[in-house]
């Protein structure tokens, strides 16, 4: 259900994410906005991250709100987690600077509670997510918003009613959405807005309108999402090889993007199509990719610590509440006192400013232990986690050495049996031992054996068919046996071949390697 909601929101997602161009004139922080349009994702975070260490320099909190702010932004495709963190820092800065600049804080502090509900929208958070769209609506309908941040906040509630099968209310947010994005001039996230007003609204031109402006602006996200709409408009009218080209094209996209949710709509798009072309050993192959990707998305440990950041973001919530709540009170209590009499108002806000301090100094000490909590529970599970992963792969070579065992025992058992039967001439022991030759078969060993032996090397086989493209199969079994430390004998034994045969083998593996007289095959293997 989580992963339905996840790909029904991705014209959220596909306009990067919750804010538009920055309203501060940094221009690191301009040059991160537009390596950010264009997905250049590890640039835009070296440049926002400068950003924020030259605001800290400065002393400017509001440019250190807001590159907290787009680190977030540019985190939160690859790490829910970061991307949730960086805006809880966001909303603490904008609210240090609702002194000295209360409508800057406003409109930036929707624009990080609309990157919280795109994030909470990931996690299928529905409710929540709509809670925190319509707050932002609230602020931001009367403002003259030109970041974005309105529409894309249209866009969720869009997003949402769509996946409750609510098509007219999603149609009026879609297009209040693109009615604001055209009025703001926001070609980050028009694309995705003429995407679903024209699946809404039935015209496909609206597709194309949709690529050309992600061409144009180098948005690899939106063109993923684009080409995987046209696909589908193309497989609709049967058009099979022009959807497959839209397909291919948009998965060869996302395989480039860290926001692997572009990759698993691609791949579910390619599946479909595979299977109506009952090319299911082509389906099989890529629904195995699909599950890799999605287990890691899905890792039980990123979750956890999503839930701990959560956690931080609703304390800093409640503070922040519970702070112009005490702010109200005393404004209204002072004001009545001034009303009756002017040496009370003195002694009035005499008594208030010391309670207040003492409050403030009250919630800091709570903060603190707070997150000393944190710090202790995230430190615990990072012990956890290092143990499961020493149990995973203690039990990965326990497992390892019980199929290599297995093997050798198994051929040497049947090379015993064939011993046995060639010393009888009778043509019923030469049938035996045709019988016993069709019976070695070691393909299912060998896929346990390939299965245990990469959990713990991992991309062996993989680097070494990158570096030595020459090398086969046999020979990467060879290498295997080698990489386990086996004698000779064992891995004739284990590949029921003569001793000579594996020192024949071994020494044309050392030709297709490459390596000189005075080099070490075994040490070699070792190091890779």
């Amino acid at each position: 259900m989580r992963l339905k909601i996840l790909i029904s929101s991705l014209v959220v997602l596909c306009a990067i994410v919750a804010s538009g161009q920055p309203t501060s004139q940094d221009p690191l922080l301009q040059k991160g906005w537009s390596e950010l349009v264009k997905d250049n994702d590890t640039e835009a975070f070296r440049l926002f991250w400068q950003a924020l260490e030259k605001a800290k320099q400065d002393n400017n909190e509001a440019d250190k709100a807001e590159a907290y702010l787009y680190l977030g932004i540019c985190s939160f495709g690859s790490s829910l987690e970061k991307g949730l963190q960086y805006a809880t820092q966001s909303i603490d800065a904008y609210h240090a600077l609702e002194a000295s600049d209360p409508e800057k804080a406003k409109i930036g502090r929707s624009k990080c509670l609309q990157l919280v509900s795109t994030i909470y929208l990931r996690q299928g958070k529905t409710d929540d997510a709509k809670r925190m769209s319509r707050e932002v609506i609230e602020t931001l309908k009367d403002e003259n918003d030109r970041s974005g941040t309105l529409g894309l906040a249209y866009a969720t509630l869009g997003s949402l009613y769509l996946s409750d099968k609510k098509r007219d209310s999603a149609a009026v947010y879609f297009r209040l959405s693109l009615t604001n994005f055209q009025k703001s001039n926001n070609y980050a996230y028009l694309p995705g807005a003429y995407l679903k007003t024209g699946e809404l609204e039935n015209k496909p031109e609206l597709f194309l309108k949709s690529l050309a402006i992600a061409d144009s602006t180098e948005n690899k996200q939106a063109q993923v999402s684009a080409l995987l709409t046209l696909g589908k408009w193309q497989l609709e009218k049967g058009q099979q090889p022009a959807a497959e080209a839209y397909f291919d094209k948009a998965n060869d996209i996302a395989k480039r993007l860290t926001d692997k949710v572009f990759e698993v709509r691609s791949l579910e798009a390619l599946i479909d199509l595979k299977t109506k072309q009952r090319n299911f050993e082509e389906a099989s192959r890529l629904q195995a990719r699909l599950i890799g990707i999605k287990d890691e998305f899905y890792s039980l440990e990123r979750e956890q610590i999503v839930k701990n950041l959560e956690v931080q973001f609703e304390v800093s919530e409640k503070n922040r509440k519970l702070a112009l709540m005490e702010k109200e009170g005393e404004v209204s209590k002072l004001t009545n006192i001034i009303l009756v009499i002017s040496i009370i108002v003195l002694l009035i806000v005499f008594i208030s400013g010391y309670f207040f301090l003492k409050s403030i100094n009250r919630r800091d000490k709570q903060l603190l232990k707070t997150k000393e909590a944190l710090v202790a529970a995230l430190e615990q599970q990072k012990t956890m986690e290092e143990q499961q992963f020493r149990n995973d792969l203690e039990h990965k070579e326990s497992q390892l050495s019980a199929i290599t065992l297995q093997m050798l025992q198994k051929n040497e058992l049947i090379d015993e049996i064939k011993q046995y039967v060639q010393k009888d001439q009778v043509i019923s022991g030469r049938e035996l031992l045709k019988m016993v030759n069709k019976h070695l078969v070691q393909d299912n060993s060998w896929n346990d054996f390939d299965l245990y032996f990469e959990g713990i090397n991992k991309n062996f086989y993989t680097r070494l068919k990158s570096n030595y493209p020459d090398i086969s199969n046999n020979d990467l079994k060879i290498c295997a046996l080698i990489k386990l430390n086996l004698s000779i004998k064992e891995m004739a034994s284990i590949l029921n071949i003569s001793p000579d045969s594996v020192k024949t083998a071994r020494y044309r593996l050392r030709k297709k390697l490459q390596l000189h007289t005075e080099d070490n095959l075994t040490d070699f293997i070792l190091s890779i």
